[in-house]
């Protein structure tokens, strides 16, 4: 996901992030915009937050104004 050393090693995560920000530099001064992340791993049922790894085996939730979540 993260990808290994080197410039052509990124892996999903940066170039997803790159991507993004690279598309919001090109858009018109007079949009705002507000970015929210999350990314998690699933692994033998467990679900973990990989930007925050004290948080380890989290539930799935759903709620009808929220929809599905973690």
């Amino acid at each position: 996901m993260n990808g290994g050393e080197g410039e052509n090693a990124e892996g999903i995560i940066p170039r997803m992030v790159g991507s993004l920000f690279m598309k919001i530099g090109e858009s018109p001064e007079h949009l705002e915009f507000r970015i929210k992340i999350s990314v998690v791993e699933i692994y033998m049922e467990k679900i973990r937050d990989l930007l925050n790894p004290c948080k380890v085996d989290l539930k799935i939730r759903e709620d009808k104004a929220k929809g599905i979540y973690i």
